[in-house]
This record gives structure tokens, C-alpha cells and sequence, in this order.
């Protein structure tokens, strides 16, 4: 992965949903990318996954799709929102046909993703979610790939600049 890394701060659950937004508008209609979101429970990964989804103009209902595994939002960009909590083993996501969802155009995020790093592609946006206290959290963003160094570099003149 790339040394540079980007953090961002949030206070407030809106602040997080609203960086999802910006995320999603930063990275436009009919883009491909590969968002991994780590970080505990709680702390986010499914509200910047709202804002994203928002951004791409998908209205419905954002969840978490921890027992259904896989999520299928059609916006302006279709989003598969994956979350891997509850898997053990790299042979059941082959089950799932995830390297399959990789090769689709869209936005692939996924949540709990450490079980998938040895089957990911060499490009993806990696975000690291951490809870300072009950609504602040920090984000560090990290970049492999060109997409993903891409999108960082936009990212970094949004935050210097404001938008």
C-alpha cells in the first residue's frame, strides 16, 4: 500500500454520513473502485457506506448485510456492499462467487474485508475507522493502485481546499 495517508475526522454521525457523500461524489458515476472499511464495531463502516450510496443517486435503504453477506444497491452506479464479519475462511467467499463481484463495473465496498486481502486485485481504497469517543471517529484512508492513488489525490485537494 501506498505511504500516504489521508485522515480525516468526523464529530458527529451526520459528519460521518455527510464524508461518505463526498466520497461518492469524488468518485462519479460509472466508476469501478474497491473500498475496504476496517474498524470496530460501531464505529461507521455502514453510515459512510449510506453517504456514499447517497452520493451515487441510490435512495433506498442502506443496511448492514451482515447475514445476507452481499448487497446490491442500484443507483447512477450499481454498489455491491459486502460485509465479511461472519466468515471464516477464504474458501467461502470463493463459494460466493466474490472474485466474480471484483470483475464487475461498480462500486465494491466491503466491510471486515481482512478475510478477502489474500484474493483482492491490486488496486482498492482502503479506509481505516477508528472511535475516538461516542461520536468522533477518525478516518485514515490509504491507496494500492492507481484508482485508488487517484481518487486519494482528489480527496487531498477536496479536504485543503473545502470542496
Amino acid at each position: 500500500m501506498s505511504d500516504d495517508i489521508i485522515e480525516i475526522k468526523t464529530s458527529t454521525p451526520s459528519e460521518t454520513y455527510d464524508l461518505g457523500e463526498i466520497i461518492g461524489s469524488l468518485l462519479g458515476y460509472n466508476n469501478k473502485m474497491l473500498i475496504l472499511l476496517a474498524g470496530d464495531l460501531g464505529t461507521g463502516k455502514t453510515l459512510l457506506t449510506k453517504g456514499i450510496a447517497s452520493a451515487l443517486a441510490y435512495d433506498g435503504d442502506v443496511t448492514s448485510p451482515t447475514f445476507n453477506l452481499i448487497n446490491e444497491y442500484l443507483g447512477e452506479t450499481t454498489i455491491y456492499h459486502m460485509d465479511l464479519y461472519r466468515l471464516d475462511e477464504t474458501e467461502q467467499l470463493l463459494d460466493l462467487g466474490f472474485t466474480e463481484y471484483l470483475e464487475y463495473d461498480g462500486i465494491v465496498i466491503i466491510e471486515w474485508p481482512e478475510i478477502s486481502f489474500p484474493l483482492l486485485s491490486k488496486d482498492f481504497l482502503f479506509i481505516n475507522i477508528e472511535k475516538i469517543c461516542v461520536n468522533e471517529r477518525k478516518f485514515l484512508f490509504r491507496g494500492e493502485g492507481e484508482t485508488a492513488n487517484n481518487f486519494l489525490e482528489r480527496l487531498s485537494k477536496y479536504v485543503s481546499t473545502g470542496n
